[in-house]
Protein backbone atom coordinates (compact mmCIF):
# COMPACT_ATOMS: atom_id res chain seq x y z
CA UNK A 1 0.00 0.00 0.00
CA UNK A 2 2.66 2.25 1.25
CA UNK A 3 4.46 1.68 -2.14
CA UNK A 4 1.87 1.81 -4.29
CA UNK A 5 1.54 5.43 -2.84
CA UNK A 6 4.69 6.57 -2.79
CA UNK A 7 4.93 5.22 -6.82
CA UNK A 8 1.76 7.23 -7.18
CA UNK A 9 3.68 10.23 -5.93
CA UNK A 10 6.73 10.19 -8.07
CA UNK A 11 4.33 9.68 -11.08
CA UNK A 12 2.25 12.87 -10.61
CA UNK A 13 5.61 14.39 -9.82
CA UNK A 14 6.96 13.76 -12.93
CA UNK A 15 4.01 14.64 -14.85
CA UNK A 16 3.61 18.30 -13.49
CA UNK A 17 7.31 18.73 -13.88
CA UNK A 18 6.89 17.69 -17.63
CA UNK A 19 3.79 20.24 -17.54
CA UNK A 20 5.34 23.26 -15.71
CA UNK A 21 8.31 22.55 -18.23
CA UNK A 22 5.92 22.52 -21.36
CA UNK A 23 4.63 25.95 -20.34
CA UNK A 24 7.57 27.65 -19.75
CA UNK A 25 8.66 26.25 -23.13
CA UNK A 26 5.77 27.70 -24.65
CA UNK A 27 5.38 30.78 -22.79
CA UNK A 28 9.05 31.26 -23.87
CA UNK A 29 8.48 30.19 -27.37
CA UNK A 30 5.78 32.70 -27.25
CA UNK A 31 7.43 35.73 -26.36
CA UNK A 32 10.22 35.35 -28.83
CA UNK A 33 7.79 34.97 -31.68
CA UNK A 34 5.93 38.14 -29.96
CA UNK A 35 9.07 40.02 -30.02
CA UNK A 36 10.13 38.91 -33.71
CA UNK A 37 6.87 39.88 -34.90
CA UNK A 38 7.46 43.47 -33.36
CA UNK A 39 10.41 44.25 -34.66
CA UNK A 40 9.26 43.09 -38.23
CA UNK A 41 6.44 45.27 -38.03
CA UNK A 42 7.33 48.30 -39.17
CA UNK A 43 8.95 47.17 -42.14
CA UNK A 44 5.68 45.09 -42.72
CA UNK A 45 3.43 48.54 -42.43
CA UNK A 46 5.48 49.74 -44.78
CA UNK A 47 5.39 47.10 -47.31
CA UNK A 48 1.52 47.53 -47.56
CA UNK A 49 1.55 51.29 -48.11
CA UNK A 50 1.02 52.12 -51.80
CA UNK A 51 3.47 54.71 -53.40
CA UNK A 52 2.58 57.22 -56.02
CA UNK A 53 3.80 56.34 -59.59
CA UNK A 54 6.78 58.35 -60.84
CA UNK A 55 7.02 60.32 -63.56
CA UNK A 56 3.76 60.76 -65.56
CA UNK A 57 0.51 59.42 -65.33
CA UNK A 58 -0.09 56.58 -67.40
CA UNK A 59 -3.72 56.03 -67.68
CA UNK A 60 -5.33 53.95 -70.40
CA UNK A 61 -4.25 55.82 -73.53
CA UNK A 62 -0.89 54.91 -72.68
CA UNK A 63 -1.51 51.53 -72.26
CA UNK A 64 -4.15 50.82 -75.38
CA UNK A 65 -4.10 52.46 -78.69
CA UNK A 66 -7.02 54.49 -79.72
CA UNK A 67 -8.93 53.71 -81.82
CA UNK A 68 -8.62 55.49 -85.79
CA UNK A 69 -11.37 57.11 -87.17
CA UNK A 70 -12.64 55.35 -90.17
Amino acid sequence: MILEAMLAYVVLSALGLAMVLAVVYSAARLWRSLRRGATSLPHAVRSLTIEPPSGAFNDSRDVWPMPKDD
